[in-house]
């Protein structure tokens, strides 16, 4: 007997739900913390470690929150040559977040130098976007309208002492997008301020912003010293 096109299609429709679905497989979201050195590293440690990253801050991965963790406990290296003056702590370099408030620019590191005056340019054509001399803020927030997304810039810092330069390059509106989210989700977590603070620079780290992430450290480490 020759089959129909009919008898076919059925034996074909057949053998299709015949294919077993194979469910996919979940995201491991097991978080790696090593045990901290004091009591209040201990304690901070189990506290991360019972957390789970991908149900309070979706998109982020447990492997960011380890990271930044190791680095906590990290010790910094000293010695070898360096070539470059790194820029003092509190003002942009790397990858930079725009927040609506603007960009955040911290003198106090070097508010014992005596602040002559900070310009910001545009990297690529060189345009002042921002200027400010003898500053007697600590803080200054140089407005968001100044700035465009996705765009690098460079600023000089003078001192009586010293003169610093570093560029920095705004996130996309698209990682913006994604950074603001997790943020958003973070602050609806019950979590303990260090722990919020530990998945903040989780979420800082997967986007690159390692200076923001650094700040974020380095305030964990001053709360956990003996």
């Amino acid at each position: 007997m020759t089959p129909t096109k009919t008898t076919l299609c059925t034996l074909g429709l057949w053998a299709l739900l015949a294919v077993p679905v194979v469910a996919a497989a979940a995201p491991d979201c097991t978080v790696t913390i090593k045990p901290g050195v004091g009591a209040k590293a201990q304690t901070l440690a189990q506290d991360a470690a019972k957390t789970n990253p991908c149900l309070l801050v979706p998109g982020l991965t447990p492997k960011s929150l380890s990271a930044v963790w190791s680095a906590l406990l990290s010790t910094p290296k000293t010695g070898g040559k360096r070539f470059d003056t790194p820029p003092p702590g509190g003002l942009p370099a790397g990858r930079m977040l725009l927040t609506d408030a603007g960009i955040s620019i911290n003198l106090q590191a070097v508010a014992s130098e005596g602040v002559l005056g900070l310009q910001i340019v545009g990297s690529g054509d060189g345009v002042p976007i921002f200027g400010i001399n003898n500053p007697t803020q600590a803080v200054l927030i140089v407005p968001a309208a100044r700035f465009k997304m996705g765009v690098s810039y460079d600023w000089r810092l003078t001192t009586r002492k010293a003169s610093y330069k570093a560029s920095f390059e705004l996130l996309d509106a698209d990682e913006t997008k994604t950074v603001q989210a997790r943020l958003a989700a973070l602050a609806t977590a019950e979590l303990s301020p260090q722990l919020r603070q530990l998945y903040q620079a989780a979420i800082f780290d997967e986007a690159e912003l390692y200076t923001a992430r650094d700040l974020v450290l380095d305030d964990i480490k001053r709360q956990l010293a003996p």
